[in-house]
């Protein structure tokens, strides 16, 4: 897994909304309406990370979850591993 950095930057206006750029929701296929999942992650370096995904029908997202956590070499959160 790499961590592709999109080159373009966004400003989190006064209700506290980001756009996401056109071309990050074509690649993700996140279409007007859709709902779409928020998740924080931690490094050990105590930096913190946004990320989000656009669950498909059918797609186990606590798989999905404990994927991406294992690419990363973190470990999995016992709550996580509690709905596997």
């Amino acid at each position: 897994m790499e961590l592709l950095k999109e080159n373009t930057t966004r400003k989190v206006d006064s209700l506290g909304r980001v756009s996401i750029p056109k071309g990050m929701r074509d690649r993700l296929e996140i279409n007007t309406n859709d709902e779409v999942e928020f998740y924080l992650l931690n490094n050990d370096d105590g930096e913190q990370f946004v990320c989000l995904t656009n669950h498909k029908p059918g797609a186990n997202k606590y798989e999905n979850a404990a994927k991406v956590l294992s690419e990363l070499g973190l470990d999995i959160p016992e709550e996580l591993e509690k709905r596997l």
